[in-house]
């Protein structure tokens, strides 16, 4: 069963917002606000967040301290249509599962985000909250990618004069 699914369109063309999520996730990704996302130790603040561009890659999250925590491995890496991972927190029992796809839209793109298996890693009870938690973050992505779309504007704009 799906328990997590949102879509939204970002103003960048399907590579770019591909290239954009998963080369650009430290800059966008959100460590504060409601739903704070960092494995990062008490004792140490994150430094990177990202993934390793193949199947079989880590997606991890590295520390000033010289640490990382594996959050998940990539099942999908299929640029610039589909990315899939697993996510674990390391008090769960077991993974996620989380697929994205991105599709043309005229000159946006349509991101489709899956996230289930949260009975499986035994925790059920989190869904509401992953379904707000994925939002804020998708929404730091999306907001990212237009801002990004309008400097793009801009820059063409003062080389056209």
């Amino acid at each position: 069963m799906l328990e997590v699914r949102i879509e939204a369109a970002v103003p960048l063309p399907q590579q770019q917002a591909f290239e954009v999520f998963t080369e650009q996730m430290n800059v966008w990704w959100p460590r504060q606000g409601v739903f704070p996302y960092s494995f990062a130790p008490e004792t140490t603040r994150p430094l990177r967040i990202r993934f390793e561009a193949q199947p079989g890659g880590r997606y991890y999250e590295s520390f000033a301290d010289g640490s990382e925590y594996l959050i998940g491995n990539i099942s999908v890496w299929n640029p610039p249509e589909e990315l899939a991972y697993t996510w674990r927190d390391p008090a769960w029992a077991g993974s996620t599962d989380i697929r994205l796809s991105f599709a043309p839209a005229g000159k946006e793109t349509r991101l489709t985000y899956m996230q289930d298996g949260f009975a499986g890693a035994g925790v059920p009870w989190l869904i509401p909250y992953y379904q707000i938690g994925c939002q804020q973050t998708l929404s730091a992505y999306i907001a990212h990618c237009r801002a990004l779309s309008a400097l793009q504007a801009l820059e063409q704009r003062q080389e056209a004069r």
